[in-house]
Order: structure tokens, then sequence, then C-alpha cells
């Protein structure tokens, strides 16, 4: 039975998280058999100006299933909708329910409705309140991808009760060859090999993006043939064996995650990060800070390794012992790869925001 078409919304068209998840859900309605769209806000191309939150609401056909996953202003999108459409969104994020942060990482002011904002986003009581007013006002279906957010958003307006939905990602049916895909990119078969990846690459905030070159010189100093990926950034560069990769799309970020040894990823805040799933895929060991939705993907000593924030030191250890015992990080790693599988396809996903989909209908 066909739903109702879906628009996915998203700021971006393709990077990031959110942008990845609504175009997951967008291409397997498709192929369903189901009408779906995707509205977004910018291209990521200079020559496009970015399109008014308002004005992408009201493009949007009547009657339509309005699944909203990221807006530059949501609470103009949501009241700017034609009466007429039902609304689900998916909080990939914080920014929905604070005065405009992305995670409150422990902030004391989410407590007391980000009265007085520490980042300095402008009017951020104003904001956060006329935020979940337009959630409440949509009558949407909200969904948290981590039962983490999902205690948030309760606790940021009890009125607000999100169903909890676990991101997903195409699983293969076993992880990459490892040297073959080497051979492919032109990686030493027995360098030893980790990747930082962000949306921002250094300039990522909330990812440790500045620190990643002084955890890359301790690591480095203990693993002498260590070689690093840093993916995510603006620039192609390298720095001795640091090596700085531009946005890439999940195809060639797959083909990097199967040629590593570790993936460091030092979070200070996080909801359900894809970049997690995917290096599970892959059968790759993650070290991250334990923050957030991280704690619900990876059992700590059995998939992957999880460190207490901002402990720099036992970071960067954790990393060093991962790439010196290749045979600890690949059971780890496929571990990580069977857990993943049952809990985390994108087949999984899409069953779950289908029955959504078909209730509004």
């Amino acid at each position: 039975m066909l739903t109702r078409n879906v628009v996915h919304h998203t700021i971006l068209k393709k990077s990031g998280g959110a942008a990845k998840v609504a175009l997951l859900l967008h291409q397997g309605l498709i192929d369903g058999g189901d009408d779906s769209a995707h509205s977004f806000e910018t291209s990521e191309t200079v020559e496009e100006d970015l399109l008014a939150p308002e004005a992408a609401a009201q493009a949007i056909p009547e009657n339509s299933i309005v699944h909203l996953h990221t807006s530059k202003d949501p609470t103009n999108f949501l009241r700017a909708l034609p009466d007429s459409c039902k609304t689900v969104i998916t909080l990939h994020d914080t920014q929905m329910i604070t005065g405009g942060c992305a995670s409150p990482i422990d902030c004391p002011e989410f407590e007391h409705k980000c009265r007085t904002c520490p980042r300095n986003f402008p009017n951020s009581e104003q904001v956060r309140a006329e935020r979940i007013a337009a959630i409440i006002e949509s009558k949407a279906v909200l969904v948290s991808p981590s039962g983490w957010l999902g205690r948030l958003t309760r606790k940021a307006d009890p009125s607000l009760k999100p169903k909890i939905i676990p991101n997903g990602i195409p699983w293969p049916e076993a992880p990459a060859n490892k040297s073959m895909i080497r051979k492919e990119l032109g990686i030493h078969p027995v360098s030893k090999v980790m990747l930082f990846v962000a949306h921002g690459g250094v300039q990522a905030a909330y990812k440790s993006g500045p620190q990643w070159k002084n955890y890359w010189a301790t690591i480095k100093a203990a693993v002498p043939e260590a070689l690093c990926f840093a993916i995510g950034g603006n620039e192609n560069s390298r720095d001795g064996d640091f090596i700085s990769v531009p946005y890439v799309d999940s195809q060639t970020l797959s083909k990097f995650l199967a040629a590593a040894d570790v993936l460091a990823y030092p979070t200070l805040g996080d909801n359900h990060p894809l970049i997690i799933l995917e290096a599970m895929a892959q059968g790759l060991a993650p070290v991250s800070y334990g923050v957030g939705g991280v704690l619900e993907q990876i059992s700590d000593g059995e998939d992957g390794i999880l460190i207490p924030p901002y402990e720099k030191q036992i970071f960067a250890e954790k990393v060093i012992m991962l790439l010196k015992n290749s045979r600890i990080a690949r059971e780890m790693g496929n571990r990580g790869f069977q857990k993943g599988k049952k809990r985390y396809s994108v087949q999984r996903m899409l069953k779950d925001y289908l029955k959504i989909y078909g209730n509004l209908v």
C-alpha cells in the first residue's frame, strides 16, 4: 500500500548525518514504490543562495507528510507549512530544543531554559521557547535516534514525548577486503592507519577537530609507522603522515574505513553518530569519548573503547594500544560488525519510520 507523499527536508543537500539519514529514507521509500521527495535549503555550492525556510515550506504540496530533519529556522519552517500537511520531526541534535547549540555538553543553562547562553547564541531563551512551541503547535510525531536525546527532550518540555528510532545504514554482507582497498588507495600494507572523521574536519569543535593534530603528535611518537587521515574538512593537504582529506561521499568514506585499523572519534557531544555505525559496518574498532548516544552504540571493551570526556592522554593511549595490537582491534571490529548488522541496518530504520508514516495516513 502506498503512503501519502513524504517530503524529507534538510538544510544541506547531502553533507552531514541528518542529510544522509534523510536521503536513505527517501531512497528507501522510492525503492518500495512510495512517493518521496527531498527538499533542502542549500545545495552546498557557492553559486546558489540559501533558500529561506519559509519559502521551502510553502513550496511543499498540500496533504504531504513532511519529515523535518533540519532547517536553518525550524520555527518559521514549521509555521509556514500548509495546514493540510502532517509532520514528522527527527531530532538529529539538540538545536530544536535549545537556544541554538547542537549539544549542551553539560551546560548548566539547559536546566534553566537557556536563559543565558555561555556560547553567546543570541536570544537563546526566546529562541528555545519559540522552537518548542512550534513543535507542539505542529502536532508532529517526534523521533529521537537515541535514548539520551529522548530524555533531554522530555526534560526540555514534559509535553514532548519522542519515539526512539536508532539510525541505520546500508550493511554489507561482510567488511571490504582490507588488503585490496589499501592497494586501491595507495596505502602501504604494513602501515598502522588511523582516521579522524567529522564534517568540518579540524574546524569541527564538537568533534575536537582543533585538537586532532595534538592527539596525532602523541600517537605518532609512540607508533612511528602510523599514518593518519583526517577526513571532512575543505582541503587536500599533507603534513608528514597527517593527511587532510576534504568531505567525501559515503562510498569513498567506506573505503577509508575499510583500510584503517582504528577510528579515533574524540567527540564532545553527539546524538547517534553515523560514523560509528559506518565504522562498525567495515569491521573497524572505534575509540570515542563516552558521551550522548555513543554510549548506546559502543559496548566498552567489546566492540570499541569508551573514554571519559576530556581525558586526552587516556584517549591517545587507547588508540596507541589498538594500533599496536592488531588482533584486539580486529576482534573488536568483528564483534561490532555482527552487532551492528542486527541493530543498525537501513532496512530496520526504514521499517520503523514506515509505521509512523502509515499511522499518519
